[in-house]
């Protein structure tokens, strides 16, 4: 009786072990899995849209930069241009290389671009959750079908500032009548350049405030100061001017300075200044950058 009440208590002791261990994989199988939201792909793929991703967040290799200023970097993929954004990352993507950036795409502000959420360094992360940089300004990118591809060009740079050449311009780039639309040329510029405005006291010139500043188109003796800028055709325009390009696109001459005493100053580096006009859009890569919004 003892034996078989023994066999019996080790054989219910075993079945119930083993229920329990059964019981403990299908409770560990029942528990959702783990996944990485960041789904892992190149910048082109993912670009272009042919990579999904819930959330739209996806994991790059830490591409190499066109230009960064503040929180706003350029990335370019051939002629095509990518943006990447995040907190410093003028002074912070250095720090960068080597590592799996976690992205998400946004799409406003335009142009749609990526910003960083996650760096990950040989597997492990390192920062995470990152907050997105507030207030930061992207260019606006034009489709080429948005350009007047048949307009008429003019060399803007060789424009004189004495009386007989002043006359001349007048009669081109300003409109005949007052109250008619203004006129937009092509044109290009060698030289361009962001500095004290013309005629301020040479004590301000010498420390200006940011309000001081004017960005100028130089020709070969004369300057037209750029007015109306957006903060998007600033930043690409400092691009241009730290890469040494040259400025091409079309302008609208909005005022000529119709006092020959003013137009006869000589200011350096800028020659003699002319009027004012607008940089409507520009080129960079192939790409058409607005410069100017209308109201």
């Amino acid at each position: 009786m003892f034996a078989v009440s023994s066999t019996r208590r080790w054989v219910f002791a075993l079945m119930l072990a083993l229920m329990a261990v059964t019981f403990i994989g299908m409770s560990g199988c029942s528990e959702d899995e783990v996944v990485d939201p960041y789904v892992y792909d190149s910048l082109r793929r993912i670009t272009r849209g042919d990579t999904l991703s819930v959330g739209f967040t996806f994991e790059i290799d830490a591409p190499e930069l066109e230009y960064v200023k503040g929180d706003v970097a350029i990335i370019r993929d051939g002629n095509l241009l990518e943006f990447l954004v995040g907190n410093d990352l003028e002074h912070t993507y250095g720090n960068m290389a080597g590592t799996l950036l976690g992205v998400k795409k946004v799409f406003t502000p335009q142009p749609t671009h990526l910003a960083i959420e996650r760096i990950k360094r040989n597997g492990v992360v390192e920062a995470d959750s990152l907050a997105r940089p507030v207030g930061y300004v992207l260019p606006r990118l034009l489709r080429s079908g948005a350009i007047d591809q048949e307009m008429a060009g003019a060399p803007l740079p060789d424009m004189g500032w004495k009386i007989k050449d002043y006359k001349e311009a007048v009669s081109t780039y300003l409109p005949e009548n007052e109250g008619d639309a203004l006129k937009t040329i092509k044109s290009a510029y060698l030289n361009f350049a962001h500095r004290p405005r013309a005629g301020l006291p040479d004590s301000v010139a010498a420390n200006p405030s940011e309000d001081d500043l004017a960005w100028y188109a130089i020709g070969e003796e004369t300057s037209m100061e750029l007015v109306d800028l957006t903060p998007g055709g600033v930043f690409m325009l400092e691009l241009l001017l730290e890469k040494d390009l040259p400025l091409i696109g079309a302008f609208t001459v909005v005022s000529m300075e119709d006092e020959y005493k003013v137009r006869k100053i000589e200011h350096e580096g800028l020659g003699h200044v002319l009027g004012t006009m607008r940089l409507v859009w520009f080129q960079y890569a192939n790409t058409y950058v607005a410069a100017y919004e209308e109201e």
